[in-house]
């Protein structure tokens, strides 16, 4: 899918004047209840399962398309247009559009340093470290580069080897895999039949769940040569330390996407006359 600039754009500005309006149109995200699930032996069928589903994971390695993005924190529930471009530990772009015509706001670039945002309302560019304080700023969310590329993506990025494997509990035709390490420890909750990763959950070193992943809407799509099932619906929540606080959730639902798409660069179009501003000196965006 081939981006023209003046869509691009379009795209970027809806999501910050969505935020600035503070539009309550946000998709309600609805849980299945938990799978009842027993602790199991490790068995050749289930390693292969999770062979599997790593690797379709992995073969996803850039975007290029439209989806809608969701904010919900316990101070505001908004909803944005974006064009999306994203490339596995690359970076990724944003382009927010906001109102009727879909006029963009804001043009993000995002990489694992670093931070370039075009503020359209105030002509502003917004440079800075890319870190968690500063995404809070930029997209609500206090994660990492390689989290938000997941919920971008919608594939679970699996680097973890099979001996990563601490236990295995199945159940209601899923099974759950717990990896660990010295950072802490992740599980992995993945479909039998359609072998597909539905949900990744993290954990600190304390033990408390830190960010969940859920994935769903899956349908079929072409990756290379063949057809894999992909979430159209990818679901990102951060839990704080302080509970009183409540939980962030960056929700992406795609309209269109093109995945690993020929030849895809991420470009960034550099605003004349505008304004330089260290992002750690801003306290929010304007469509915050």
């Amino acid at each position: 899918m081939k981006m023209d600039g003046k869509r691009v754009m379009t795209a970027f500005l809806g999501l910050a004047l969505f935020m600035a309006a503070g539009c309550t149109g946000t998709k309600s995200v609805s849980r299945a209840p938990e799978a009842r699930q027993e602790h199991v032996v490790m068995s050749p069928a289930l390693r292969e399962l999770y062979r599997e589903a790593a690797m379709d994971a992995r073969m996803v390695e850039s975007i290029d398309g439209y989806a809608d993005i969701y904010l919900t924190t316990p101070k505001r529930d908004s909803r944005a247009y974006c064009t999306v471009q994203v490339q596995r530990s690359k970076g990724a772009r944003l382009i927010v559009t906001a109102g009727l015509f879909g006029w963009p706001v804001a043009d993000m670039l995002i990489r694992p340093d670093s931070l370039f945002v075009h503020d359209m309302l105030n002509n502003r560019l917004m440079v800075g470290r890319n870190n968690g304080e500063n995404l809070e700023k930029v997209l609500g969310v206090r994660g990492g580069f390689s989290q938000v590329a997941e919920t971008l993506f919608g594939m679970a990025g699996m680097a973890e080897p099979e001996s990563a494997i601490r236990s295995v509990t199945r159940g209601e035709g899923k099974v759950s895999y717990t990896l660990g390490d010295a950072g802490g420890k992740k599980v992995l909750l993945v479909d039998e039949a359609s072998r597909a990763i539905e949900a990744m959950t993290l954990f600190d070193t304390s033990g408390r769940k830190s960010v969940e992943f859920r994935f769903s809407a899956f349908q079929e799509q072409r990756v290379g040569d063949s057809l894999t099932r992909v979430p159209k619906e990818i679901d990102m929540e951060f839990f704080r330390p302080d509970e009183l606080t409540g939980s962030r959730r960056l929700r992406v639902v795609y309209d269109e996407r093109v995945i690993n798409p020929p030849n895809l660069q991420i470009g960034f179009r550099w605003p004349k006359k505008a304004r330089l501003v260290n992002l750690d000196d801003v306290e929010k965006m304007p469509w915050l």
